[in-house]
């Protein structure tokens, strides 16, 4: 161990770093002013001294590899450029057909917004404001609230307002699942070729040139930039610390044992007397941890555990052929395309539906219930593992996409049509919690239990607890 672990490690930018950052989605407080400005990492709550990262590098915490920064050049102009591209298309991606299906002398097209209507219709309302929400709602309001910023912001303008709408943007990103229904547009055409003539309209090269231009924004999106420009960088904020945390005694300290509180939404280092304020940069809420991690946590993978088996083991669709219904389930969904050579799509559909929801639950389950392992290695693979569930989480809507395309694509009266069973509402309710619960808990409380005060060397030498 050297006397330069505090350093932050400084990478190229490679598929390995975009992954991390998209499992963080996490940025911190660069040294705009020194080159010892503090900042702590948001998953161990290591505190740290920042270097300022090159263009197209990522900044890393020494201790988890956790996102602490990831500079883009120009990140404001590409921003403005890709959300206003976004909002002129988004009219026509919502709301124009997106295909067109044939069978047997029946035709039917769908966009989005039928989709969603015809939950409603049917009763599924939990479903239908689920849907309604990441498919519709969030998408159109990120996008507008990003332009909005990176316009004013382009344009040297700033106010109060700049700080609310992007803290909203940072609360909300993740339930925006537009690549989630793309994907649920592919397994519905595949699903229905061999019984359809499929048509594809204009509407589903507006959403896909859509998506598209969502995931390029979190990729060009300099966010430690855009809150330096919109709050400052908070050096009248700062404790009075010294240049550089413990580089003499070689020990790793958190942010917390110097008093200090790490902002959760602008990763703001603020001191611990402002702990149940408002942050002065963002606004949002400041505590130590997240209030009430550990039971809050608990009650929602609980939750999700109760309803996981009656969202298995319930018909979530029905089709009517002739009068006649067929109920199936989640699982009778992939024994079909296995049945039918779709290997690929029936693994997807496995994983998003059953893997997924059980990944989140059972692996949530085990960081709650092993709260002090004290090794170093093992915190390192717990924290990698809750980023990991953070990340995965929403794509366990894919089911409910498909199905809500499938109930207004086919519907051709007493000849056949599809319509939504019960498990859809216990499903949006699993996958709804388990996002909660992945919201709620704190890895740091991880670290902890085991860190303070200890060496990396010690705290690698301690016994393995369960």
């Amino acid at each position: 161990m050297t006397n330069h672990h505090y350093d932050v490690i400084i990478s190229n930018k490679s598929l390995f770093y975009t992954f991390s950052h998209l499992l963080t989605g996490s940025f911190v407080h660069p040294p705009t002013d020194t080159q010892h400005a503090l900042t702590a990492c948001p998953d161990c709550d290591l505190l740290v001294s920042v270097i300022e990262a090159p263009t197209g590098h990522a900044v890393l915490c020494p201790r988890c590899s956790s996102t602490l920064r990831k500079k883009t050049e120009g990140s404001i102009a590409k921003t403005l450029a890709l959300s206003g591209t976004g909002l002129i298309l988004y009219p026509p991606a919502i709301s124009l057909p997106l295909m067109t299906f044939q069978s047997l002398g029946f035709s039917d097209s769908a966009n989005i917004l039928e989709s969603v209507l015809n939950f409603y219709r049917n009763d599924y309302y939990f479903v239908s404001f689920m849907v309604l929400l990441s498919a519709v709602v969030f998408p159109l309001v990120l996008l507008s609230g990003i332009f909005f910023i990176s316009l004013q912001l382009y344009r040297r303008r700033s106010s109060p307002a700049l700080a609310r709408i992007f803290r909203l943007y940072e609360h909300f990103e993740e339930w925006a699942m537009v690549e989630v229904y793309l994907l649920g547009i592919l397994i519905t055409v595949i699903k229905m070729s061999d019984s359809s003539d499929i048509t594809f309209r204009s509407g589903v090269i507006c959403f896909t040139l859509l998506v598209l231009i969502t995931l390029a924004i979190s990729t060009v999106i300099d966010r430690e930039l855009f809150w330096q420009m919109i709050g400052g960088s908070g050096r009248e904020m700062r404790a009075d610390l010294p240049d550089h945390p413990n580089r003499d005694d070689d020990t790793e300290r958190s942010a917390a044992d110097r008093g200090l509180i790490l902002c959760d939404i602008c990763h703001l280092l603020v001191p611990e007397d402002l702990a149940g304020q408002d942050c002065p940069r963002c606004g949002e809420r400041l505590h130590r941890r997240k209030p009430e991690s550990f039971s809050r946590t608990w009650a929602l993978i609980i939750t999700s555990a109760i309803f996981f088996a009656p969202a298995n083991l319930l018909p979530i669709m029905r089709v009517d052929f002739m009068g006649v219904p067929d109920r199936s389930t989640i699982m009778d969904g992939i024994i079909y395309f296995f049945q039918h050579g779709s290997y690929l799509i029936g693994l997807i559909i496995f994983a998003a539906s059953i893997l997924v929801p059980l990944f989140k639950i059972a692996g949530l389950a085990i960081l709650l219930s092993t709260r002090a392992p004290c090794n170093l290695r093992l915190l390192q693979q717990k924290t990698r593992m809750y980023r990991l569930i953070a990340f995965i989480g929403r794509w366990s809507m894919l089911d409910i996409f498909v199905i809500s395309l499938l109930t207004v694509l086919v519907d051709f009266g007493f000849f056949t049509s599809i319509h939504t069973a019960p498990a859809a509402t216990y499903f949006c309710i699993v996958v709804a919690s388990t996002m909660f619960a992945a919201i709620t808990f704190d890895p740091r409380i991880m670290w902890d239990t085991c860190t303070a005060g200890d060496t990396p060397a010690a705290v690698a030498a301690k016994p393995t607890s369960s």
